[in-house]
């Protein structure tokens, strides 16, 4: 439809009398919307008139445009959209910056004095450490019976020989089922074929 057409129906419905002279001069302004694209950091399309608050943004498909679901989104750059009404922007955010952690050297340098003074007194370090090198020495020497006794162990087993494989012999026979009669009971017809039989 033309837009003068669209203009005589306007003059009819409203009664308004135009020349055609009129209609020709009238300009129609045609706005072309142009949308911004972004993408969010899973790769998805989303776009957008204006990536502001309470802006309608939607997911780009192959096929449609699909209204944006509730939620929060990372963008590519760092920034979260927040949309809290489905397909309209409530709340862009910039991109945190995460704070930069300097390493630093710190080196605790504590004598047994020092320990001593805060904690307990210098007696009190002295028999703790040597309570620890007893454990130490004490827990060496299990080690080293378990590690003999474990030695002494494979020694025995690679001494014994190896137990004889088991053949399957495919020559044997099974063994046949054997029918047996009682000797007390009458000998019937199929009785006397089987025996004639066999």
């Amino acid at each position: 439809m033309k837009a003068t057409d669209t203009l005589s129906k306007i003059k009819n419905i409203l009664g308004v009398n135009l020349s055609k002279d009129e209609i020709k001069n009238v300009e129609v302004k045609t706005e072309e919307v142009v949308l911004a694209t972004m993408n969010l950091d899973n790769g998805t399309v989303i776009e957008s008139e204006e990536f502001a608050e309470g802006k309608e943004v939607f997911i780009v498909t192959e096929d449609d445009r699909v209204p944006m679901p509730i939620g929060e989104y990372t963008l590519e750059d760092g920034r979260k959209v927040v949309v809290e009404q489905e397909g309209i922007i409530a709340n862009i955010a910039e991109a945190a910056e995460e704070p930069v952690v300097e390493e630093e050297e710190v080196e605790a340098k504590v004598s047994s004095e020092e320990l001593a003074t805060d904690f307990a007194t210098k007696e009190e370090v002295n028999e703790l450490k040597s309570m620890v090198e007893e454990i130490k020495v004490n827990l060496s020497k299990v080690l080293e019976k378990k590690e003999l006794e474990l030695n002494a162990v494979k020694e025995e087993l690679s001494d014994t020989p190896d137990a004889t494989p088991l053949k399957h012999s495919p020559e044997s026979k099974s063994k046949e089922i054997e029918f047996q009669y009682s000797a007390s009971r009458m000998e019937t017809s199929l009785d006397r074929i089987l025996k004639k039989l066999s």
